[in-house]
């Protein structure tokens, strides 16, 4: 049965409608499949052009046009069967690819174990990055994520401001002021995901840096 939620979640995906969108989307997949460690694929448009989110024809144009941007290279095709053997990202590929990759801090900022010392915080804080980015993602996790991060900090507050000199305050003020934490009348609201991806890494940064820094004085 097609539910409410599975149209809800499909409708959450970030799928490609565009012609050079659905491209991108696919040099993507064979990056993440193995490309970039220079795998080759075997391919036949018939099999695997819904990866693409396209049809057989489509997909043949759009391996042409990764072609064409040098992004792909082919040992081997058959025109009019949509058949392709050994084709590899070229190193300009998996450059174009890393372009929209997250950069190596914001990288380790979400992956590296942070350990507080106390497994209370550290539960809350696995909770808080697997709320904010485990699928299906939506305003509500996004911001209950940014909460438990702000639980976590406000036992620090003290020494927080003597680390940090006091800039601390701003993530409170935000944190209290706007739709995260209290829900009273003069709250502003926050409405848009973006403005909440800046409050998570801001606090999750101010975490991560406190946890380092505490750890050279001891």
């Amino acid at each position: 049965m097609i539910t409410t939620n599975i149209v809800n979640n499909i409708l959450q995906q970030n799928i490609p409608y565009a012609f050079e969108a659905k491209a991108r989307h696919f040099l993507k997949y064979l990056y993440d499949d193995g490309g970039k460690e220079f795998k080759s694929f075997d391919l036949n448009a018939r099999l695997v052009s819904t990866i693409a989110y396209a049809t057989p024809n489509e997909f043949e144009r759009i391996v042409e046009f990764l072609k064409a941007e040098y992004w792909v290279e082919i040992r081997q095709e058959f025109h009019g069967a949509g058949t392709y053997h050994g084709l590899k990202l070229t190193k300009i590929g998996k450059e174009e690819v890393e372009k929209g990759l997250p950069k190596m801090p914001m990288f380790g900022l979400v992956s590296q174990e942070i350990s507080t010392g106390d497994p209370t915080s550290d539960a809350s804080i696995e909770q808080a990055r697997k709320a904010f980015f485990d699928e299906p993602t939506n305003f509500e996790s996004k911001r209950s994520a940014c909460e438990a991060l702000a639980f976590v900090l406000e036992p620090l507050r003290k020494e927080l401001d003597g680390m940090f000199e006091g800039d601390t305050e701003i993530f409170f003020n935000i944190v209290n002021n706007f739709s995260i934490r209290h829900n009273k009348l003069s709250t502003r609201r926050i409405n848009n995901e973006e403005q909440l991806e800046w409050v998570f890494y801001s606090l999750l940064n101010t975490i991560n840096t406190f946890v380092k820094m505490k750890r050279k004085v001891q």
